[in-house]
Order: structure tokens, then C-alpha cells, then sequence
């Protein structure tokens, strides 16, 4: 018997209580959070109203959502010691591991891409990364960027003793949801169930991996647009060849944050970041602004010295 709708209510509601406990949704809709990028993602941004989601195996740091699986995992053996007596609830923590381990190494075939976004403002850090000597930072509302359900802005979350109990007690829930379900005629065939209570659990499980970061990129103060991509958006997907691999990406439109006459991005500001040529970069933004329908957005210069200019 397949994980039922009222089982799927329930492994949402929990999910969504983790994510709001540990802060994931810490914001307010007028605070501005800013997408760093280069000349040609800044033009191609404003141009076509769309922001560029990435698929997560093809992050700039691409062990990054691994992060949260490994402390799933850490909890998951750890209960396997706690609970040497069960040994039908050994079985199934063994089997639950090594699914996990299966699914970390699939997530390049995960339907999750993802939108960086960091709540620091003309940030040296962030210029050293993105920019160099073509840096732009577009600030967005935050209220502007929630689109539906499954694509969400999140806070991300760096606090390790905050992410280790969520994995225990995402660890200790698996549990509990695969016996409670384990009933009726589930019991002629658990293996059966152990399948699909895995398949489904995992799906809710995982839209917290994107959100838990290791604390040393703590100076990030990182936000994300977190989409699950649909079988109707599949035909949208686009690539990029990368210098490492050929990435896929999917253009998300904005939602209608306010009533408007045209499709325009919620933004706030932008800054032009450390370079040679600062001015005439001004020029050429207020007049793509303009030819694009934003009205009196403010743009200022960084003053920040980067080396190697």
C-alpha cells in the first residue's frame, strides 16, 4: 500500500516545523537580500525578469548539500547503537542507511535547484567571489521573492548543534512514521513498505539539505530560493557549460508580489562593485533600467579595494 495523503500531511507538517524552529523563515518581507553576479548575469537578469535557479550538484561547492545528509546519517547510526535490542528496528536504521548514503551520492539527479542570495550588502567576501573587476549586486524584497509552495525562500542555517538536533529528530521521526505505517497489509510484505515509506520520506526529508550549511561559510549570511522542479517544467530546463561540467539551470519568473503593468523583478537596489570603470557602468545600468520599465531604483558605487585590480 503506497505512503498515503494523510501520511504525506503529516511528513510535511514536521519538515515545516524543523525548518521554522531552526529559523529558516528568521526574515521580514521588507528586508532586502542580494544576489551577487557578474556583468552578463546582471544584464540577462534585468533583461529577461527571470532569475537563474541552479540544480544543487552543480553549486559552486559541490559538497555542500551533503553536509545535512551526513549528520542524518551520523544520528541514524546512533540510534542503531541506542536500540541494539530492536533488532527489526536494527534492520530497518541499517536499510535507512544505506539508502541515505545511496541518495547523497544521486543528488546530482536531484530535483532541487536553488537561487544564492546573501544578506550582507557591498561585501568584500562576496566581491572577491562573484565580481572581481565586473561585480554587480541586485537587491530584492524578500517579500517578492516566495513564488508557491514548493519554491520558497529560506535562511540558511549554520548553527551545528541546531542542525544535529533537526537530524535527531528527523532520525527518531523516521522511525516512528515507518512502524505507525506498518500496519494492515503492510505487514504481509514490510519490505514492500520499507520502499516506499523510504521514497516518499526521503522527498520531504531532503528539502532541508539545501538549507543547513557547515559554519565557516557563517560570513556568507546566505538566503535561498529553493525550487522543486515539476514534470510540467522539464521541457524549461536549461544547460550550461561550466569549466568543469554542463550544468542545468531553470529561469524562474517572479511572482505577482503587487499589481503591475509589466514583469518586473521585486527590486530594491543595486551596487556596482570595485573596478576601473564604475561611472560609465552607471550610465549604461540606469539606462537598461529605464528601457526595462523600473522606476527610480537606487544604484551606488562600492568603495571597497580589492587586490590585484
Amino acid at each position: 500500500m503506497p505512503v498515503t495523503i494523510e501520511e504525506n500531511i503529516k511528513y510535511h507538517d514536521l519538515v515545516s516545523r524543523i525548518a521554522r524552529e531552526n529559523g529558516c523563515f528568521d526574515f521580514q518581507p521588507d528586508q532586502v537580500v542580494w544576489h551577487y553576479t557578474d556583468g552578463p548575469g546582471l544584464i540577462g537578469i534585468l533583461e529577461s525578469s527571470r532569475l537563474h535557479a541552479t540544480q544543487i550538484s552543480a553549486l559552486n561547492d559541490a559538497k555542500e548539500t551533503r553536509h545535512a545528509s551526513e549528520l542524518f546519517i551520523q544520528a541514524v547510526r546512533e540510534l542503531i547503537g541506542e536500540r541494539a535490542t530492536e533488532p527489526d528496528v536494527v534492520t530497518f536504521l541499517n536499510t535507512l542507511v544505506g539508502f541515505s548514503e545511496e541518495s547523497a551520492e544521486m543528488h546530482v539527479r536531484s530535483k532541487f535547484f536553488v537561487v544564492c542570495f546573501s544578506g550582507e550588502e557591498d561585501d568584500l567576501t562576496q566581491w572577491e567571489r562573484y565580481g572581481k573587476q565586473n561585480g554587480y549586486a541586485i537587491g530584492f524584497y524578500a517579500r517578492g521573492l516566495n513564488r508557491e509552495p514548493t519554491s520558497t525562500l529560506y535562511r540558511v542555517i549554520y548553527d551545528e548543534q541546531k542542525q544535529k538536533k533537526a537530524a535527531r529528530e528527523l532520525a527518531e521521526a523516521t522511525i516512528r512514521f515507518y512502524l505507525e505505517g506498518l500496519t494492515g497489509e503492510r505487514l504481509e510484505s514490510p519490505e514492500q513498505w520499507t520502499r516506499e515509506f523510504l521514497t516518499a520520506w526521503d522527498d520531504w526529508v531532503y528539502k532541508l539539505a539545501p538549507l543547513a550549511k557547515a559554519g565557516k561559510w557563517s560570513a556568507e549570511n546566505e538566503y535561498r530560493i529553493v525550487h522543486e522542479l515539476k514534470l510540467a517544467e522539464f521541457p524549461l530546463v536549461r544547460f550550461k557549460a561550466k569549466s568543469t561540467m554542463i550544468s542545468r539551470y531553470l529561469p524562474l519568473d517572479t511572482p505577482a508580489w503587487m499589481p503591475r503593468r509589466a514583469s518586473l523583478l521585486p527590486v530594491a537596489k543595486i551596487w556596482i562593485g570595485p573596478g576601473n570603470h564604475q561611472q560609465a557602468s552607471k550610465i549604461s545600468i540606469c539606462l537598461l533600467l529605464d528601457q526595462m520599465g523600473y522606476a527610480t531604483i537606487p544604484i551606488e558605487t562600492s568603495t571597497i579595494a580589492l587586490q590585484r585590480l
